[in-house]
């Protein structure tokens, strides 16, 4: 019976883009194993293994690595050709679908919504539209090739490895990955088997059945319970859900602000040190916009996407699915007691450090409501330390995130809490408030990252070496923070202490403090800040929009001063770069 393929006659098309064929090593067989979804991919990749090697073309199925089916596993087959010694060599090969090109970039837009599927994972016919219409959009990867006896040895090695047959498919699958990212991205780059290689894991199992014992559960309730723990901690990326929810952030962000500045040198260097160690993002935290910003320019920048430690009461629906699915993994705000939990919140974190995806959380805790760094909590850091400690990887690198911002959106928030206020709690209706709030102008966005700290160089000895490192963290955050023109000009108005002031005297006061911070070396977010008149009236008039300062014009001439609530809302500008006039101020 004749395939669909050869009825729509694309069974034998050359595609614009082909690999390669493989060498094979001498004396050795080759033994293609295919990652075919739909038999349209398991007919592209017979086709180009036939025009490679045509007269000894063997291959088997793997297990499908995108449309799980019970009828589709790894062929049996495979199990005699791992036990053939060096005979064969086994080489995977996977078709991957790539998005249309926009701007220069293959991703997911939200254009794709309206054709109701991943572009990268067509099914109903429109895999056969793509290849017929748009076949530069479809691209065969080749993994590595290995031996069989390469397989069985590494299988033999393994702490707590699956059968072999799954084992050697496991390995293909992410050899693809690896190779997949090559032609999409690193911004995809997402732990694949992260359930299945914690849960089949005996040491988890026995573990899980020890704690719950110590809490009066059976065996298999106790690893019921941890099963349960793993789903509610960690995330579930979606390479889907990443572009459409980067292309979100992009538009969120630019309703208020106009844009987010950075150094494109200091993330390629980020790059370079991710692709060898383990990295830990650990950003100051002054908006709920802190975790989009930076998820945004990984993104932009063809970074892997960050594993962030949220509070469980951001997982509401629709909110908690969704950043689930860009990489947030979301923990308990106590669990003081519960040995379970915190077991598989260790398994996980380690995990993350020994395969080398990035962590990110927040070592403040929470937001700062006033302007200056909140203490830090050591919690996270020390068990990522002690995953160092017990030998996950051989260094991890933290990278102390300053991000600062021309205007807070939840100033008034803010202010609200600090006058007896009560917090509102997070929902669908209070996400939507918080984006229609945006509609004004905030200036831009500025995120500085600070020299990373090697925990391998700088971990010292003693009971308190995780709080010392905590503390270095902090220090190279505050170091990091950069002056913006609204910190500078409402720390002149605060020291005034209401007295009212033409833009003149608040132009010379400035002038005075820009002065120590251009000797000091303190960063900025401008080449020059407001220190002449009209410089000064152009940064008053964006913080009278906002309410941090009141203005009075006669006789042609306008004075500016602050009322009560306007200093409780400048004095959090003023209070996030204080640290760096503190030397100057006990001199």
């Amino acid at each position: 019976m004749r395939s669909l393929a050869d009825l729509v006659g694309i069974s034998k098309v050359r595609l614009p883009f082909e690999p390669s064929c493989p060498e094979i090593p001498p004396g050795r067989e080759p033994v293609f194993l295919l990652d075919a979804s739909t038999g349209l991919e398991e007919t592209l990749l017979q086709t180009w293994v036939e025009r490679c090697y045509p007269a000894r073309a063997r291959t088997l199925r793997l297990s499908p690595s995108r449309i799980r089916r019970p009828s589709r596993t790894t062929d049996p087959e495979l199990a005699g050709v791992l036990s053939g010694g060096d005979r064969w060599w086994l080489v995977p090969l996977r078709v991957v679908w790539m998005p249309s090109e926009r701007h220069g970039r293959r991703t997911v837009s939200w254009v794709d919504l309206l054709k109701l599927g991943d572009p990268r994972d067509p099914r109903w016919f429109r895999d056969y539209l793509i290849l017929a219409i748009a076949p530069d959009r479809v691209r065969i990867v080749v993994g590595d090739g290995a031996g069989p006896e390469e397989m069985v040895d590494a299988h033999q090695k393994a702490d707590t490895p699956p059968p072999l047959i799954d084992f050697v498919a496991r390995r293909a699958h992410l050899v693809l990955d690896r190779a997949e990212r090559t032609e999409r991205g690193n911004r995809y780059k997402i732990p694949r088997f992260l359930a299945e290689d914690i849960l089949d894991s005996p040491h988890f199992t026995s573990e899980a059945r020890r704690l719950g014992d110590e809490r009066g559960l059976s065996p298999s309730r106790a690893v019921r319970r941890a099963r349960y723990y793993l789903r509610e901690i960690a995330a579930s990326h979606s390479a889907y859900l990443i572009d459409l929810i980067a292309n979100l952030i992009h538009w969120v962000i630019r309703q208020g602000y106009g844009g987010i500045h950075y150094d494109p040198g200091q993330l390629e260097e980020i790059a370079r040190l991710g692709s060898d160690h383990p990295l830990v993002f650990l950003p100051s935290h002054k908006s709920n916009l802190d975790r989009l910003s930076l998820q945004f320019i990984l993104w932009e920048n063809d970074l892997p996407p960050n594993h962030t430690a949220g509070g469980i009461n951001m997982n509401f629906f629709p909110v908690g699915p969704l950043v689930r699915r860009t990489g947030v993994f979301f923990i308990r705000r106590t669990f003081r007691g519960n040995d379970l939990y915190k077991f598989v919140l260790r398994t996980y974190i380690d995990y993350l450090i020994e395969r080398r995806f990035p962590l990110e959380w927040y070592m403040e805790g929470g937001r700062s409501r006033t302007g200056k760094l909140r203490p830090p909590r050591f919690g996270l850091l020390s068990w990522v330390v002690d995953s160092w400690r017990r030998g996950k990887t051989d260094e991890i690198y933290l990278l102390p995130i300053s991000i600062a911002y021309d205007q807070i959106q939840e100033i008034g928030a803010y202010v609200n809490e600090a006058t007896g206020g009560t917090k509102e709690k997070e929902s669908f209706s209070w996400a939507l408030r918080f984006a229609r709030n945006l509609r004004r102008r905030y200036g831009d966005i500025h995120i500085r990252f600070a020299e990373p700290i090697s925990v391998s160089r700088n971990l010292g000895s003693g009971d308190d070496a995780v709080q010392r490192l905590g503390l270095e963290v902090m220090y190279r955050i505050g170091l990091a923070t950069p002056v913006t023109p609204t910190a500078l000009v409402a720390t002149v108005l605060l020291d005034a202490r209401g007295e009212a002031r033409d833009a003149a005297a608040i132009a010379r006061s400035a002038a005075v403090l820009a002065d120590y911070i251009d000797r000091r070396g303190i960063p900025t977010t401008v080449a020059r800040l407001p220190t002449d008149p009209d410089t000064v009236v152009a940064t008053l008039s964006l913080m009278e929009d906002h309410r941090l300062v009141s203005s009075l014009t006669a006789r042609d001439r306008t004075v500016w001063w602050m009322e009560r609530e306007e200093k409780l809302r400048a004095s959090y500008y003023s209070n996030s770069v204080i640290h760096h006039f503190i030397p100057r101020g006990l001199a």
